[in-house]
């Protein structure tokens, strides 16, 4: 995520945690198995209301996977949901199998069991089972829909393929662009890689200072 600017106050301590943790997130190796990127890669598209993106981009505004997406990505995350409709009393996911998909509850009441003992609850605007987009590790809990239930998903390869080709894609210009700085004539593209990795792109106001003398 390289591309888009942080979303943030303007408090400097904040730009600066904000970037810290970015590039922390970002450069974790947090996938189950390494992903193959593949050149010209279009992820789905499914059409949606203006409202409807509000609805799940908001939904997904807390969630600590979420965090370090760019703009871009989010976008591209929120295009490939697909809708799902789910009857009353229905297993959305069954505890122990393993995961391939994230949720968003659209409409409808979920409630989740683990062995069998009934550990809570979710309606609209809540999502589960996102770590079955970075792990292939067994459900903890089974979900089973309360009433009928319409819900928004997307897949594990889905998100992991949009990923690291959005990546690879900003990558390239971003060497592009460290390749004309006379600075780093003497690097080597393992050196300049490393640079790309650590660079975090942020928007200033028009008249807003970059850099304070002294500081």
């Amino acid at each position: 995520a390289q591309d888009e600017p942080i979303r943030d106050s303007r408090d400097p301590k904040k730009i600066e945690a904000l970037i810290t943790q970015h590039g922390r997130v970002r450069n974790q190796n947090i996938f189950a198995q390494s992903i193959e990127v593949i050149e010209g890669y279009t992820p789905p598209f499914y059409e949606k209301s203006d409202e409807v993106i509000k609805f799940i981009d908001s939904s997904l505004a807390d969630n600590f996977i979420f965090t370090s997406l760019s703009d871009v990505e989010r976008g591209l995350l929120i295009n490939a949901m697909q809708p799902e409709i789910v009857k009353a009393g229905s297993a959305i996911i069954n505890q122990g199998d393993v995961g391939d998909y994230f949720y968003v509850v659209a409409d409808g009441q979920i409630h989740f069991v683990v062995n069998g003992v009934n550990v809570g609850s979710a309606t609209r605007g809540a999502s589960f089972g996102e770590l079955a987009l970075l792990y292939d590790s067994p459900r903890a809990a089974t979900c089973i829909a309360n009433s009928d239930c319409q819900l928004w998903k997307v897949d594990q390869k889905t998100f992991r393929y949009m990923l690291a080709n959005n990546t690879a894609t900003n990558q390239r210009g971003i060497m592009h662009v460290l390749k004309k700085v006379e600075f780093f004539d003497g690097l080597d593209a393992a050196a300049l890689n490393k640079v790309a990795d650590a660079l975090t792109s942020i928007v200033f106001q028009d008249g807003e200072k970059i850099i304070n003398k002294g500081d």
